[in-house]
């Protein structure tokens, strides 16, 4: 075999191992995440039993609002542009300068929160009279406390994304995976130990003390692969490399929070309870992109950043396609599923305690609005990573400034007519438009196989309709709808259509040929240790043929 059919077997085996390597990948994240989510379920509704949807809970979720900026405009930029560059010295061999860029990166980008948090303790007062200017009383009271205890805390979910981004690239991600429960572990039982006693302040404790253990489990296996962080402000090629591609990330999530404060101003003048089903229903919106899209994403953007540094353009584009494919074989009947089931899941869900009827109904409307821009954002984030991955940050700041400022005009307008639903179908519509914008831009940096992204789309699209059709008649059929009354019997006729809707929506794939079924089957069958006879016919031709590649 010649130099070229070596180097195109070597690329197509490449590519054969990254499928497997992700999806293997993928799977156990996605299994510590389910953990995640239930413990997180369990925060929320610590939060909906003990605040409900009331003024208490509005401040929690405004003070995370404001917080949120150090955390989106520094935190998120700096970690997202970080991975690139330490994969890139990673993938080329160069351990020492990677352990030098991530001590220079870590030092520098630490400072600066700490400094930026510290400096705005102070006119906390000021910052949520900014966000929130309908608040007042109590409820003002409790978020300027919260804001207050939540800033100097934003120095550790960096260092956490951090860790992760250093673990990922070395091929960890259990450990990253279960940080995140061991977090909402640690939030649940404070909240439900302190918050009979203490009331909000509670809140300030659970999610400090959950940051923290978030980190701490990270940290010793961050030493072991990646070497012990040293204090260095050292800049060199590298930091500023990291520096010069989060400038643009930090432009653009500038937008994004700027979105989220006119979002939060606008709801702060609805009815009393508002801020809180929108936080709710994105809560609840937020499980498949958490889930499973978080997971694609995770192993993904290492993998395209190492294949980025080595010019395989055929796997990156393979490798961008089979990640939005993935994330929308799961989102979209996700999407549906949340829309024609909202109030009887907000209502199994939180309506407990504080949590009343009248919130259940507030965040069951939001909920609906919200959905169909979980197919968006999922696809966005897949996107996004891919331009990360190619070291171009300006393309996808550029989209999220577009799609901030459209979100914002459009609140402007549809909050007037439709309250809070109007703010949640704002939502919808800017994420829908900038994730078409990207998927564009993303085409004419790397021709992609949109071809196979359209058909497996369509064939997702069918089974999805199939599977809300019998979800409504499952609900239907078992009054799950209006409720029994019942706890118990009623999340037994949650895990029944539920159960039901997802085995329709199996079958109906596997009858159409969705070649993401059919990777997920194979995996499952290698996992479990079963191997047919076309398995490992496959099997052997893959080692031939790596083996001539090799010759």
């Amino acid at each position: 075999m010649g130099r070229q059919g070596s180097v195109s077997v070597n690329r197509e085996w490449g590519i054969r191992l990254s499928k497997k390597r992700i999806v293997e990948a993928t799977f156990v994240v996605i299994l510590l995440g389910a953990l995640s989510k239930v413990l997180g379920f369990a925060r929320e509704q610590m939060i909906a039993v003990f605040f409900g949807a009331t003024g208490r809970t509005d401040a929690y979720v405004v003070a995370n609002t404001i917080t949120g900026v150090i955390t989106g405009i520094l935190s998120g930029p700096l970690s997202t542009a970080f991975l690139p560059v330490f994969a890139s010295h990673v993938a080329n061999g160069d351990r020492e300068g990677a352990s030098r860029l991530a001590s220079s990166v870590i030092t520098i980008s630490t400072a600066a929160v700490l400094g930026i948090s510290v400096a705005a303790m102070l006119p906390a007062d000021k910052l949520v009279s900014i966000a929130a200017p309908g608040f007042s009383g109590t409820t003002f009271n409790d978020a300027v406390l919260l804001t207050r205890v939540f800033l100097p805390a934003m120095a550790i979910p960096l260092l956490s994304a951090f860790a992760k981004s250093v673990l990922n690239t070395y091929d960890h991600f259990g450990i990253p995976a279960l940080a995140p429960s061991l977090q909402n572990l640690v939030i649940v039982a404070i909240i439900s130990l302190l918050a009979p006693v203490f009331g909000v302040a509670s809140l300030a404790v659970a999610v400090v003390g959950g940051y923290a253990a978030g980190l701490a489990v990270q940290v010793p296996q961050w030493f072991k692969v990646g070497g012990r962080p040293s204090f260095s402000l050292r800049m060199d090629e590298s930091a500023r490399r990291v520096m010069k591609l989060a400038v643009p990330l930090m432009a653009g999530a500038l937008f994004s929070q700027l979105y989220l404060f006119v979002d939060r101003n606008l709801a702060s003048h609805l009815p009393e309870g508002s801020i809180a089903a929108l936080s709710f229903a994105d809560r609840l919106r937020q499980v498949p992109l958490g889930l499973f899209v978080s997971a694609v994403v995770t192993v993904v953007y290492p993998t395209l950043s190492g294949m980025w540094a080595k010019n395989d353009s055929e796997g990156f584009k393979e490798t961008a396609i089979m990640g939005l494919r993935y994330v929308e074989f799961i989102c979209i009947p996700a999407a549906l599923g949340l829309m024609v089931l909202a109030k009887p899941v907000v209502r199994l869900v939180f309506e407990h305690g504080a949590f009343t009827a009248g919130a259940t109904s507030l965040t069951a409307s939001a909920l609906v609005a919200y959905s169909p821009a979980l197919v968006a954002m999922a696809a966005t984030q897949v996107i996004s990573v891919a331009f990360y991955s190619s070291q171009d940050t300006r393309t996808p700041v550029i989209l999220a400034a577009v799609t901030a400022v459209l979100n914002v005009l459009l609140d402007l307008v549809l909050v007037r007519f439709l309250g809070h639903v109007g703010l949640a179908i704002a939502n919808s519509l800017a994420a829908t438009l900038g994730a078409l914008a990207g998927l564009y831009a993303l085409n004419r940096l790397s021709k992609l196989p949109l071809k196979s992204l359209a058909t497996s789309l369509a064939k997702i699209l069918v089974s999805s309709t199939v599977m809300a059709g019998a979800a409504l008649a499952l609900s239907a059929a078992l009054n799950f709808g209006e409720g029994t009354g019942s706890l118990l019997r009623d999340a037994l006729t949650a895990a029944v259509v539920i159960g039901g809707a997802v085995l329709v929506y199996i079958l109906v794939a596997a009858v159409l040929r969705c070649e993401e079924m059919s990777t997920f089957a194979a995996m499952i069958r290698r996992r479990m240790g079963k191997e047919t006879p076309v398995n490992r016919r496959l099997a052997t031709k893959e080692r031939r043929d790596r083996a001539r590649g090799l010759r």
